[in-house]
C-alpha cells in the first residue's frame, strides 16, 4: 500500500485536498431577493456558524455540512428587514432548499423568523427511505439490528429475523450487492462469507451510537457508487455544547418466547450493555463522542437424541447410541467427540467507538473516527439435529476502523473534503475441538451423526487490510454546483482456506466406523507438507480507482437536473499461480488478472409541479397542495465480494492435491486406530499407501480476462404529492437492466450428444475447470405506493410494493463450485433469466405511532408496525439417487435438476415403480402448481412460497428526572399474531430455495432408454419453519434506558 500512502502525504503537503466521497454530510441550497445580503447558517447545538455571500443572481449554497441540527438560517442586508428560518434539520446525502424574500424595512419592526416547515423544503432525486432518531426509538425491535429500520422500505426484503442470518435484499438483488457504510467508511463483509453481508456476526453498529440512516436503491449522485443492489448508510452522534449520555440494558431468556410445537424455546441467555456520553471538550470548538456495547450471552439448546426432548430431534439415533459412537470414536480413534445433547455455547460481542468533531476556525473543519469491533459466535455447518458438540466451531471477527476528515471552505464558492481511513479485519474460524480430526459423518437409519473437526474450520483465517483516500470538490457558479471527486483504495488480502484439510469421510454404518471402513474420502492436502499451509493460502492485492465529474444546475425555482459521470477501475496487480495443464486442456491461462473499468453516465431531476398540473385528481375529491416529479437514469457499478478474486488464487491446482474416493480404496486404507497410527491426516503417513499427487493434476478455477464486476442501468420515476388534507402519496417506478452479470461456466463441460427420454441434453466433464464470466441477462422491475398522515398525536403510514426481479446465478455460495453445482438447471449451461431467490413479489407495511402523556408531563408512546409480504420464490427438482445428475456432469451437484412433470400414469418419457406411486405422484401434481407444466419441467423459481406477516408493537414510557434527565423503558412485543395463534407468524422457507417433490429411483434415476424411473412423491421437501432465534414465535423484552 505504499503507493497510497505517498499519495496521501503528497495530497497533505504539496495539493489542496479537493476531493472526497458523500458519506455523513448534508448541504443547503438557496436564493434571496437581496444579492448583497449576508447569509448566516448556524448549528444551534454546537454554535458553530458559517457565513456565505450570495451570488450576483442571489443563489447560494453551503455543503459538507453534518447532518441534524437544528439549523437557523439568516438573511440581512442593509435597509432590509432580517429574516430567518429556524428548525432546519438536514438528512444525509440530501439537499435542503431554502428561499428567502427580505422586504424594505419600514419603522422599528423586528426580525421575521419563520420555522422551517414553511421556509425549507428537502430536494430528492432518486429512491430511498431515511430515518432520524425518532423515527428509529419508535420502530419495535428486539435484535436491534439494522435489518429491523431498513424493512421499512417496500423494496427490501428481510429473508429472516434473527439478527445474525438476516439477509438485506433490496429489489430483488443478491445482499453482497448491498453496500453499508458508517460514517461514509464501507463496513460490508470485506471477504464476502457471511449471510448477512457485514464484517460482524451481529450488527455492525450499535444502534444507540447512530444519528441517522438512509436506505437509497437509486442514488444518481456520481460520488456514490459500489452497489448495485442497495445503498445503506449510518451517520453516527456527535458531541454538541452541552453534555449528554445514556446508559441502556436489556436482559432475557427463553421465558420471554412463546411456545413453538407446544414446547418452550430452549434455554439461553442474552444480556446487552450500551453506552454513550458526548460534549464538548473546548466549547463551541472542540466535541466528543464516545460509545461501548457488549453482549454476553449462551447459544440455545436447540438439537438432540432421539430421546432428548431437545426441539429438534434424531429419527433414529438414541442416546445409547450416540454414546455408542462417542466412545468408539475415544477408545480407537483417541478423539473426544464432546456432547451430542444439552449443546450450548457462549456468545459475546463487544464495541466501541470514538468520534471527535474540531471545528479549527470559521473555514474549516475536522472529524476523527476510530471503532472497533470483536465477537465470538459459535455455530455448526452440519445440518441435522445430532451433531457432537466438538465438530461446531468459532467465528471470531475482529475489525478495526479509523479515518480522518477534514471539511474546508475556501471561500464562497469552493468547498472541499478530504478524508484518509483504514479497515482492518482478522478472523481465525476454528472448531471447537481438535481441528485435525477427519470429519466423520456416520449414517444411522434416517440419520446422519457428525463428529471430527469441521470439513472447512482446518486451516480458515482470513486478514484484510484496506486503505481509502478520497477527495471531494463543489463549487458553486450559482445556478450551476460542480462536483468533481477521486477516490483510490488499495486492499491487501490473504485468506487460507484449504476446504476438507482435515479430511471429509462417510461411514455407511456404526460398524463401519468401528473398523474404519470408508465408503467416501475428500480430502485436499499441500503438496509441499500436510503442514506448510502457507503455500495453498491466497496472498493477493486488489486496487481501485475512481473519478467524478458532475453538475446540479438549478433551472429555476421549480426544476433541478442533475448530470455527471463517474469512472471506476479496479485491478489485481498480481497474477494467481498458472496452471500450465488447465491452459493446454482449454486454451486460455486460469490466472488472468482482474482488471476492468467502468464509464456510469448518470442523469435526474426534481420538478415541483404547480397543483394545477395535478387538476385531474380533484375529480376524484383530491385537493393537491404541493406535488413533485423527480427520477433519472444511470449506470451503476457494484462491488464483488474478494473471495470471488479469491477463488483462482487459492485453486490453481499447482499448490494442493484435492482428491475424492466415492468407495472405498485399499491404497488409502481404513482410518487407522489411534494404536497403530494417528487418524489426522492419515493418508499421508505410514498406515497408507496414498502418494500426493504432484502439482497442477487436478482441475483449477480460473477467471475471464474481461470480466467486469456487476453493473445495471437503473432507473425510476415518482411522483410526491401532499393533499390539502394533509396526506403524504408517493408513487414510484423503478427498472433494472443488468448490463453485465455474474457468470460460472465449466470449461470442461462438453455434450455427449444424448438425450434423456424428454429431450433434457445430457453432458459430461472430465475435470471442473470453473471460469468467472459475464452475463447480461437479468433484471428488476418495482412499483411502490405509500401514504402518510398524522391525525393530531397519531401518525399513520401505509407502503405497498410489487418487485419482479430475474437473475441467471443466485450466487448462495462463497465457493465458485458451489454457486455452479447448486444451481437448479435443465440444460447444463444454457440457462435464462429466472425469478430471483431473494425477490418477494408484494409486500405491504402498516405502521401506527401515537404519543400522548398518561403519567403528567412523561411522554408515553405506542408504536405498532404491521408486515404481509409473498413468499421467497423455490423451485421444484428430482430427488436424485446419491451423487447422480440426470444432468450428466458430475459437477452438476445431485438434486438440483429441475423436475420433469409428467403428463400422466402412461407417461412415455418416465417409468413407475408402481401404480400405486403413480397414482400419488399424479394427485400430486394435478393439485398444485405443477399441474401447469406437465409435459416438460418446471423452471427455475417457478413457485412461491408460504406468505408471512407479523405484527410488532413497541410501548415506550419516558420518566422525567430531573432538567434533561429521564428514565426511558422500552416494551417491545414482537409477533403478536403467533401469540393470539400459534400457526400465524411462522417463517417458512424451502431451504436453499429448492424442493425435491419428485423421487427418483434405481441406481441411476434413469433406465438404460433414458426415461426416469419415479419411485414416490415428497409434497414438502424442504420447507422448514425456522425457529433457531425465536423468529416464528412471539417475543417479549423490557428493555431500561437512563439518558441525559
Amino acid at each position: 500500500m505504499n503507493k497510497l500512502r505517498h499519495l496521501l502525504v503528497f495530497s497533505l503537503f504539496f495539493a489542496t485536498p479537493v476531493f472526497s466521497e458523500v458519506g455523513t454530510t448534508s448541504s443547503i441550497r438557496g436564493n434571496v431577493n437581496v444579492a448583497s445580503a449576508q447569509i448566516t447558517i448556524k448549528n444551534t447545538s454546537t454554535g458553530i456558524v458559517k457565513r456565505v455571500t450570495p451570488n450576483d443572481d442571489g443563489t447560494f449554497s453551503a455543503s459538507f455540512l453534518p447532518v441534524g441540527g437544528p439549523y437557523t438560517l439568516a438573511a440581512s442586508a442593509p435597509g432590509y428587514q432580517s429574516e430567518s428560518v429556524e428548525g432546519i434539520f438536514l438528512i444525509l446525502n440530501d439537499t435542503t432548499n431554502v428561499s428567502i424574500e427580505l422586504v424594505s424595512a419600514s419603522g422599528d419592526l423586528e426580525e421575521v423568523v419563520v420555522t422551517a416547515s414553511r421556509g425549507a423544503v428537502r430536494i430528492k432525486v432518486g429512491t430511498g427511505t431515511f430515518l432520524d432518531r425518532a423515527a428509529m426509538d419508535g420502530i419495535p425491535t428486539i435484535n436491534r439490528s439494522v435489518a429491523d429500520f431498513a424493512k421499512i422500505d417496500p423494496r427490501v426484503s428481510i429473508n429472516s429475523a434473527s439478527s445474525r442470518n438476516a439477509e438485506i435484499s433490496v429489489m430483488g438483488q443478491n445482499n453482497r450487492f448491498n453496500d453499508f457504510a458508517i460514517d461514509g467508511v464501507s463496513f460490508n463483509d470485506p471477504f464476502g462469507l457471511n449471510a448477512n453481508g457485514f464484517g460482524s456476526m451481529r450488527n455492525p453498529i450499535s444502534l444507540d451510537f447512530v444519528d441517522q440512516i438512509s436506505i437509497d436503491v437509486t442514488p444518481y449522485d456520481v460520488s456514490r457508487g459500489n452497489a448495485t443492489g442497495g445503498s445503506i448508510g449510518v451517520v453516527t452522534k456527535s458531541g454538541t455544547n452541552d453534555f449528554h449520555g445514556s446508559y441502556y440494558t436489556t436482559s432475557r431468556d427463553q421465558d420471554s418466547l412463546g411456545k413453538f410445537n407446544g414446547k418452550k424455546f430452549s434455554t439461553f441467555s442474552e444480556d446487552i450493555t450500551s453506552i454513550t456520553f458526548s460534549g464538548p471538550i473546548i466549547k463551541d470548538k472542540l466535541f466528543f463522542f464516545v460509545g461501548y456495547e457488549e453482549l454476553e450471552g449462551s447459544s440455545p439448546v436447540l438439537y438432540g437424541t432421539k430421546d432428548s426432548g431437545a426441539p429438534n430431534v434424531a429419527e433414529d439415533v438414541t442416546t445409547a447410541i450416540a454414546n455408542q459412537i462417542k466412545s468408539i470414536a475415544q477408545t480407537r480413534y483417541g478423539y473426544d467427540a464432546g456432547e451430542i445433547n444439552n449443546i450450548s455455547f457462549p456468545e459475546t460481542h463487544e464495541e466501541y467507538t470514538v468520534k471527535l468533531d474540531y471545528y479549527i476556525n470559521d473555514s474549516h473543519r475536522a472529524v476523527l473516527n476510530i471503532s472497533n469491533s470483536e465477537d465470538s459466535y459459535p455455530r455448526k455447518y452440519n445440518g441435522g439435529p445430532v451433531v457432537f458438540s466438538n465438530n461446531y466451531y468459532t467465528k471470531p471477527p475482529v475489525i478495526d476502523r479509523e479515518s480522518i476528515t477534514l471539511f474546508s471552505d475556501w471561500n464562497d464558492r469552493l468547498r472541499t473534503k478530504f478524508k484518509y481511513s483504514t479497515y482492518d479485519m482478522s478472523e481465525d474460524d476454528a472448531s471447537v475441538g481438535a481441528p485435525y480430526m477427519p470429519e466423520s459423518k456416520i449414517t444411522v437409519g434416517g440419520d446422519e451423526v457428525f463428529l471430527g473437526g469441521d470439513r472447512y474450520r482446518g486451516a480458515n483465517l482470513i486478514n484484510i487490510n484496506s486503505e481509502f483516500l478520497t477527495f471531494k470538490a463543489d463549487y458553486d457558479l450559482g445556478d450551476h454546483l460542480i462536483t468533481a471527486g477521486f477516490e483510490q483504495e488499495e486492499s491487501s488480502i490473504y485468506n487460507l482456506f484449504i476446504a476438507r484439510y482435515n479430511g471429509e469421510v462417510y461411514f455407511d454404518s456404526v460398524d463401519d466406523f468401528a473398523a474404519g471402513t470408508w465408503s467416501y474420502l475428500r480430502f485436499h492436502t499441500p503438496i509441499s507438507g500436510v503442514m506448510d499451509v502457507d503455500t495453498a493460502a491466497a496472498a493477493f492485492d486488489v486496487e481501485k480507482t475512481t473519478m467524478y465529474i458532475q453538475d446540479r444546475w438549478n433551472v429555476n425555482d421549480d426544476l433541478t437536473v442533475q448530470y455527471g459521470v463517474r469512472y471506476d477501475a479496479a485491478e489485481t496487480p498480481t497474477e494467481a499461480r498458472l496452471n500450465p495443464k488447465f491452459l493446454a486442456r482449454n486454451g486460455v491461462p486460469n490466472n488472468s488478472r482482474f482488471d476492468y473499468d467502468k464509464v456510469q453516465p448518470r442523469t435526474s431531476f426534481n420538478l415541483n409541479l404547480q397543483p394545477e398540473r395535478l387538476g385531474f385528481l380533484s375529480k376524484v375529491g383530491v385537493n393537491v397542495i404541493d406535488s413533485t416529479v423527480r427520477g433519472g437514469y444511470g449506470l451503476f457499478l457494484g462491488r464483488i465480494p474478494n473471495v470471488w478474486y479469491g477463488n483462482q488464487y487459492s485453486r490453481s491446482g499447482g499448490a494442493t492435491d484435492y482428491n475424492r474416493f466415492r468407495g472405498f480404496s485399499e491404497t488409502v486404507g481404513v482410518m487407522p486406530a489411534v494404536s497403530d497410527c494417528s487418524p489426522e491426516f492419515w493418508w499421508t503417513g505410514p498406515c497408507s499407501d496414498y502418494q500426493i499427487r504432484g502439482a497442477y493434476f487436478g482441475d483449477a478455477q480460473g477467471t475471464d480476462p474481461n470480466f467486469e464486476a456487476p453493473s445495471s442501468w437503473r432507473s425510476n420515476l415518482a411522483l410526491d404529492f401532499v393533499t390539502a388534507s394533509g396526506y403524504s402519496v408517493t408513487l414510484e417506478i423503478n427498472r433494472d437492466r443488468v448490463d453485465q452479470g455474474v457468470f460460472y461456466k465449466d470449461l470442461q463441460l462438453t455434450s455427449t450428444g444424448t438425450t434423456r427420454a424428454d429431450g433434457r441434453p445430457v453432458y459430461s466433464s472430465a475435470s471442473p475447470d470453473l471460469y468467472l464470466t459475464n452475463s447480461s441477462q437479468g433484471s428488476a422491475d418495482a412499483f411502490s405506493f405509500t401514504i402518510a398522515k398524522s391525525f393530531g398525536d397519531l401518525k399513520a403510514m401505509y407502503a405497498f410494493s410489487s418487485v419482479d426481479a430475474k437473475d441467471v446465478y443466485p450466487l448462495t455460495s462463497a465457493q465458485a463450485e458451489g454457486v455452479y453445482g447448486n444451481t437448479q438447471r435443465w440444460d447444463g449451461e444454457n440457462l435464462k433469466a429466472r425469478p430471483s431467490n431473494y425477490m418477494i413479489d408484494s409486500k405491504q407495511i402498516l405502521s401506527l405511532d401515537y404519543t400522548t402523556q398518561i403519567f403528567g408531563q412523561n411522554d408515553t408512546r405506542f408504536s405498532l408496525v404491521y408486515v404481509r409480504k409473498s413468499g421467497e420464490r423455490f423451485s421444484v427438482v428430482f430427488d436424485e439417487v446419491g451423487y447422480n445428475s440426470v444432468g450428466g456432469s458430475p459437477n452438476f451437484y445431485a438434486d438440483n435438476s429441475l423436475a420433469y412433470i409428467p403428463t400422466g400414469a402412461t407417461d412415455p418419457n418416465v417409468v413407475f415403480t408402481s401404480a400405486a406411486v403413480a397414482a400419488q405422484v399424479m394427485s400430486h401434481i394435478n393439485n398444485t402448481g405443477l399441474s401447469n407444466f406437465k409435459g416438460t419441467y418446471a423452471p427455475r423459481n417457478a413457485f412461491e412460497g408460504p406468505k408471512f406477516s407479523k405484527l410488532d408493537l413497541r410501548i415506550t414510557q419516558d420518566i422525567n428526572v430531573w432538567r434533561d434527565h429521564k428514565a426511558i423503558l422500552y416494551f417491545d412485543f414482537l409477533n403478536i399474531l403467533n401469540y393470539l395463534n400459534e400457526n400465524k407468524g411462522q417463517v417458512k422457507e424451502y431451504n436453499y430455495n429448492s424442493s425435491r417433490q419428485i423421487v427418483l429411483g434405481g441406481s441411476t434415476g434413469v433406465d438404460d432408454q433414458g426415461r426416469y424411473i419415479i419411485a414416490g412423491v415428497d409434497p414438502d421437501d424442504n420447507l422448514n419453519v425456522y425457529n433457531n432465534d425465536g423468529q416464528s414465535v412471539w417475543q417479549m423484552n423490557f428493555g431500561f434506558k437512563y439518558q441525559f
